[in-house]
């Protein structure tokens, strides 16, 4: 009995020896290299670099607005306010137009680029559903939505019909609180409400490759600021830029790299 003891003993310690370690998600440093201006009273709930400017949509009901925004002096070129009764959330470009989220009412406007004007609204969840509308971003054929559970959901370009869901996992455990979405390249990066951190994900399975680390950016921010949230990307220049909730900054910063 000792010697099968023994025996099993060493079998067990060639098995962990011989398993692969888990490797913890890696943690990257966010790397400065510009600072702008940002609009203070902004409540930042999407963002998004097209033709030269920024769109960013700002939340709160009786104050939501959609603005086009100057990048080097975060002066607002245009701004219209929301309706009272709608939380204005996360934007996203489709052609010549975007669409924006609302927090709880369940639908979602249309507005015109050039000038943003209100041309439609549309739906985006069922009459005894409780999903709310948080981040929402285009890959170019679908939409991608986030509503602040540990999922993310694709929405058809017409209809906004929801066509499928995808799990977002770190390590295995769910991540939660996915907010504000943006493609960089193949990844799509997802603030995390309440977290200085941004997930990068893997569209494939749903798996959190990297954590970007914003938690630096404070040292660089007024006392009253609030949460990370915005996240754009020039894909023609190659640049990749981050703000957040009532920020007093926009920040240019490295973008990381990924195998």
């Amino acid at each position: 009995m000792h010697r099968f003891k023994s025996v099993l003993l060493l079998l067990l310690t060639i098995l962990v020896w011989a398993a692969p370690a888990s490797a913890q998600t890696p943690v990257l440093t966010c790397r400065v290299i510009a600072a702008y201006p940002h609009d203070p009273g902004a409540s930042t709930q999407g963002l998004f670099f097209r033709n030269g400017v920024f769109y960013e949509s700002s939340g709160g009901y009786g104050r939501s607005f959609l603005a086009v925004v100057e990048p080097v002096t975060g002066r607002h070129l245009k701004t219209v306010e929301v309706a009272p009764d709608l939380f204005a959330e996360g934007i996203a470009p489709q052609g010549e137009t975007l669409r924006m989220l609302t927090w709880k009412a369940g639908i979602g406007e249309i507005y015109t680029l050039k000038d943003l004007r209100r041309v439609n609204r549309f739906v985006y969840r069922s009459t005894f559903d409780d999903t709310e509308g948080w981040g929402l971003v285009f890959d170019g054929e679908r939409f991608v939505m986030s509503t602040g559970r540990a999922r993310l959901e694709w929405r058809d370009a017409k209809t906004f019909a929801k066509t499928g869901e995808l799990p977002v996992t770190d390590e295995g455990h769910p991540v939660p609180m996915l907010n504000e979405l943006e493609f960089v390249g193949k990844w799509l990066y997802a603030n995390i409400w309440k977290a200085d951190r941004v997930a990068i994900i893997d569209m494939a399975d749903g798996t959190v490759r990297a954590w970007l680390d914003l938690s630096p950016l404070r040292e660089r921010l007024s006392r009253d600021c609030g949460v990370a949230n915005g996240i754009a990307y020039d894909a023609a220049g190659g640049r990749l830029y981050v703000t957040g909730k009532h920020w007093d900054r926009l920040f240019e910063i490295e973008i990381p790299k990924l195998r």
